[in-house]
């Protein structure tokens, strides 16, 4: 079942149960008011028989009219009748005990019989006796009565009779009292079974919803878990993936849109892996095609046939900056490029030699066209279908021998300067280039661009006639690839050391912005000579570009680089590397390969604390283990990192500059600034070694965490 129909299931499903409980809620809360209306029933009843023994009380006591006391005395025992009527025909009374019913129709048979104790023509003239008074409509029954006996003369005739009349009010009243006693009872026996009704009503009102939260929750809670362990399934694969492993397969036994996202990420590693093999073979290639021959035109043409290989490609074309202005002009071409301008100058039908002829010929000026956008703004351009933009003017239409329809133009690029741009086309219409073989030919422009300046520039190193000309060359190829200028880092700031000896070991470092508030710093002395080793620094520069991740610890990169390194190197030309992960919160990891340990300054106790893991060099042995340390920096921190050309500097003496003068002069300047710290050490130094000619590079980064410290 598929996860939308299932989660639609699951809305329909908790509506159905918020529905319920809601019109559970709704009967409860109408049960309540059903409960109060009868409670109020009650309660009328029992003020209708307190206002009826009040109006026989006031029968013989006050000096109201007959009439009056008569009609008042009816209604309300035609109130009690119909309160009475009204609580056994309540819903809520129906529903109560036997015994309540018994003792309310026992209240109903005795009110009865209360009625036909005192008929109203008996109470209307006993009233009437009244009217032997001298004062009838001034004197109750009562006073009546003790006022004539009282006076002499009276009739004891009317004596009697009011008398008599008076203890017929008398009997009346004892009864009512009577009748009143029996309804109290009555009632306080339904009050207790409405309380034992209401108590019930009360617990399914908290039980029944609490069942309805359980079960939802629990079917949450089980899709839930069911999301949880596939998402994990799919989680782990991806770290699988994110390490390197592109062998990785995942499986789903399910026929919902999981199995379609495993399928997909199958595919994924499986092209992914492809590529990276393609792209580890590429290497390969031009290593082999810069041992059999360093002729730029030979290296071109592998260039543009490898971009072409393993893409659905149907021609490429280099293009190099040429001229003060900077304008574009063909240097190679390979298959069937086709040009995306506008050419007006073809014969009707032109072979690929008429196509490449034009292309020759046509200078394309900074800025113009596609091709001339990406050189003039180093950024990388993808029309993925030509077809669809409205706006390219130079699109053509299907059939037509200069049709086009997806193209990539990259950039060769070393540091800020473009040299060209590698263009590669697709004239199949069912052929559009991905985002995946864009990223891949951005990465192939970054080594190709190297290659051919190291090409060129070894190119130079053969006609140079003096070995002066070929270390400055290599010196070239070293600063090329060694940043101008430090990134901005996310907690912290740092400063760097550089001073290149010519002739000798090549020194590389670099600090590269990974996202994520994370920066990964390198340093590494490369074994071997001149243009041989910058070739080395090329290839560990474009490796971890090419690995580093945010997600990847040191530990990782450093046997990515070391695996990669291993196949395209000789033996000689290994180096100790030494790699530094930090983020902005101060938590780092750190993997060495046979280079001199990290120290770092710790501003809190003032002292060092050298931080170093075993390993061999990278490039000797392809499955080569690594370690890791990994540790936090607090505020005011300093992270030194150096290669051994400092602490072996020596003066006119013979004496080594040592890591202990190193570590004392940052130790001093610690509250400083990194640029102010190495100032200082640079003046140190060129003090120390006044009038004498040093024999290795020298490098030191010093960086100091400002953040706060990691938890």
């Amino acid at each position: 079942m598929k996860i939308n129909l299932k989660l639609f299931l699951i809305e329909i499903f908790l509506s159905v149960i918020f529905f319920l409980t809601v019109l559970f809620s709704i009967t409860s809360f109408m049960k309540y008011i059903a409960v109060e209306n009868l409670r109020i029933k009650i309660a009328t009843l029992e003020d209708s028989a307190a206002r009826l023994r009040f109006s026989i009380t006031e029968m013989t006591t006050t000096a109201q009219s007959s009439s009056y006391l008569v009609l008042e005395h009816n209604l309300y025992m035609t109130e009690m009748a119909n309160n009475i009527d009204q609580i056994e025909e309540d819903k809520i009374f129906a529903k109560l005990s036997q015994a309540t019913k018994d003792s309310i129709s026992n209240v109903r048979d005795n009110f009865e019989k209360l009625g036909t104790f005192l008929p109203e023509k008996e109470m209307t003239s006993l009233l009437e006796l009244r009217s032997v008074s001298p004062y009838p409509d001034e004197l109750s029954l009562s006073a009546l009565t003790i006022l004539l006996r009282e006076t002499s003369g009276s009739s004891e005739d009317s004596v009697t009779a009011l008398e008599e009349a008076m203890q017929s009010f008398w009997k009346y009243s004892q009864r009512s009292q009577f009748f009143e006693k029996l309804q109290s009872q009555a009632l306080s026996i339904m009050h207790d079974d409405i309380a034992h009704y209401q108590s019930s009503f009360f617990a399914q009102a908290i039980i029944i919803p609490l069942i309805i939260l359980g079960v939802s929750l629990v079917g949450i809670i089980l899709f839930g878990n069911f999301l949880s362990r596939r998402l994990k399934i799919l989680d782990t694969a991806l770290i699988e993936v994110a390490g390197g492993n592109f062998d990785i397969r995942v499986e789903m036994n399910s026929k919902d849109e999981f199995n379609s996202l495993a399928s997909s990420i199958n595919a994924f590693t499986r092209t992914l892996g492809a590529k990276l093999e393609s792209f580890q073979l590429i290497m390969h290639d031009i290593g082999q095609t810069l041992e059999s021959s360093v002729d730029s035109t030979q290296v071109e043409e592998t260039i543009l046939k490898l971009t072409t290989r393993d893409s659905i490609a149907d021609g490429a074309a280099l293009y190099k900056v040429g001229g003060e202005s900077g304008e574009l002009v063909l240097s190679m071409i390979h298959g069937s490029f086709r040009p995306p301008f506008i050419i007006t100058d073809l014969p009707e039908s032109p072979g690929e030699e008429d196509i490449e002829a034009i292309l020759r010929s046509r200078i394309i000026q900074p800025g113009v066209t596609i091709l001339g956008e990406s050189a003039v703004k180093g950024l990388p351009i993808l029309i993925r279908d030509v077809e669809n933009e409205q706006e390219l003017e130079w699109k053509r239409p299907l059939g037509d021998s200069l049709y086009l329809s997806s193209i990539i133009v990259v950039p060769l690029q070393v540091g800020s300067t473009v040299s060209g741009v590698l263009a590669i086309t697709s004239s199949n219409p069912e052929r559009h280039f991905s985002d995946l073989e864009f990223a891949n030919m951005q990465s192939f422009a970054e080594l190709a661009a190297i290659t051919m300046d190291n090409i060129y520039k070894y190119a130079d190193l053969l006609e140079a006639t003096q070995l002066n000309r070929e270390l400055g060359i290599a010196e070239e190829i070293q600063q090329d690839l060694l940043p101008k200028r430090l990134p901005r880092i996310q907690g912290g700031s740092a400063a760097y050391l550089s001073r290149s000896i010519k002739g000798l070991n090549g020194d590389y470092f670099d600090v590269y912005p990974l996202g994520g508030g994370k920066t990964m710093i390198t340093i590494c002395e490369v074994a071997g000579r001149g243009v041989p080793a910058g070739l080395v620094m090329v290839m560990i520069r474009t490796i971890l570009r090419l690995v580093t991740t945010s997600d990847k610890d040191a530990k990782t990169i450093m046997t990515l680089l070391n695996r990669d390194m291993t196949r395209r190197i000789a033996i000689e030309n290994y180096a100790s590397v030494g790699i530094l992960i930090i983020d902005s919160q101060g938590r780092f990891t750190f993997s060495s390969a046979a280079h001199y340990p990290l120290q770092i300054h710790r501003n809190a106790t003032s002292t060092y604390e050298a931080v170093q893991t075993e390993g061999i060099p990278v490039g000797i042995d392809k499955a080569a283990e690594y370690r890791q340390a990994e540790g936090s920096l607090h505020p005011n921190d300093i992270v030194i990192f150096h290669t051994d050309g400092i602490p072996e500097s020596r003066n006119r003496n013979g004496t080594a500059f040592g890591i202990d003068s190193l570590l004392e002069i940052i130790s001093t300047q610690s509250s400083k600034e990194p640029e102010d710290i190495i100032e200082t050490l640079r003046g140190e130094l060129e003090f120390f070694e006044r009038g004498t000619e040093q024999k290795d590079d020298q490098t030191v980064i010093i960086l100091k965490f400002k953040g706060e410290s990691a938890a």
